[in-house]
């Protein structure tokens, strides 16, 4: 399986980039990853963040690579735990599509279209986060549950 990460705009707190390119990879250890940031989309106004946002949308469906199962990380997505987010890699990985790509927005959030396009829309907190740190909780996540597959210490369930 190979693990898609498509993003808006790039990274542009260097701590916070550091780290990503740092669970990405330990990513790699386990599964190729590639990482793609489309063109954040500039907009004053309301109207025109509903633009910007639509447009994203649009080079973000563009860039889902085919064969692909889109994963969009929104905040009204469906809620996981760490043990089920494994458990849904585990089936991708086992399954016969060519791989799993993870879709975060920028600070406008993600276009409807990307919405209704992906094949599963997850939530990664009830609470809000800056598209940037959605993307650093968005690898240790994926990281985390790729380490408990592998049987790694990295991901310990309470009580053990």
């Amino acid at each position: 399986m190979k693990l898609g990460l498509l993003w808006v705009g790039r990274t542009r707190d260097r701590h916070v980039d550091a780290v990503i390119r740092d669970y990405v990879g330990r990513i790699e250890r386990y599964v190729p990853v590639s990482v793609t940031a489309i063109k954040e989309q500039t907009a004053t106004g309301r109207h025109a963040e509903e633009e910007a946002r639509r447009k994203e949308g649009q080079r973000l469906i563009e860039a889902f690579p085919p064969g692909h199962r889109v994963v969009a990380l929104d905040q009204d997505g469906q809620q996981t735990t760490t043990e089920q987010f494994a458990r849904l890699l585990e089936g991708e990985m086992n399954g016969s599509s060519r791989g799993m790509t993870f879709v975060v927005g920028g600070h406008l959030g993600l276009a409807d279209d990307v919405l209704r396009r992906a094949d599963q829309i997850l939530s990664l907190s009830r609470m809000t986060f800056t598209h940037e740190m959605a993307r650093l909780v968005a690898v240790e996540q994926i990281y985390r549950a790729l380490n408990f597959l592998r049987g790694g210490s990295y991901h310990r369930p309470r009580g053990e």
